[in-house]
Order: structure tokens, then C-alpha cells, then sequence
């Protein structure tokens, strides 16, 4: 389970690292419309929340004596 995680949280920073190539091409004048480029951002932003979501369960549980010590 924690590869597969990896993969996703790898594929997350790589799209967003698209979207910021996109946004740049946008400033300079062209690429994607403004619409897909706000949806990309909703999708990683959306992606980004469940990762520090993920975390931050994790470090509650250890405060409660949960999990790994």
C-alpha cells in the first residue's frame, strides 16, 4: 500500500508541475483554455488536501498513542 501511495503523491507533484508550465504558457499567450487550467488546479489543490489530511490523521493518532512509536 505505501508504493502505491508514492506512485499517486509522484503523479500528483507531476501534474503539478504541468499545470505550472501551463499557467506559464498562458501568461506568455497561449496553451490550455482558462477553464481547464482552474479545474487542474481544483484537482490538485483537491489532491494536495487529502495528502495533508492523510498527515494530519497520522500525527493525531500518534498524540492519542495510536500507530508506530
Amino acid at each position: 500500500m505505501e508504493t502505491w501511495q508514492k506512485v499517486l503523491y509522484l503523479l500528483l507533484g507531476l501534474f503539478t508541475i504541468y499545470l505550472i508550465i501551463e499557467i506559464l504558457r498562458k501568461i506568455f499567450g497561449g496553451s490550455l483554455t482558462t477553464d481547464a487550467i482552474v479545474i487542474g488546479l481544483l484537482v490538485a489543490n483537491l489532491g494536495y488536501s487529502f495528502y495533508i489530511n492523510s498527515k494530519l490523521s497520522e500525527h493525531i493518532g500518534w498524540h492519542k498513542g495510536k500507530g508506530d512509536h
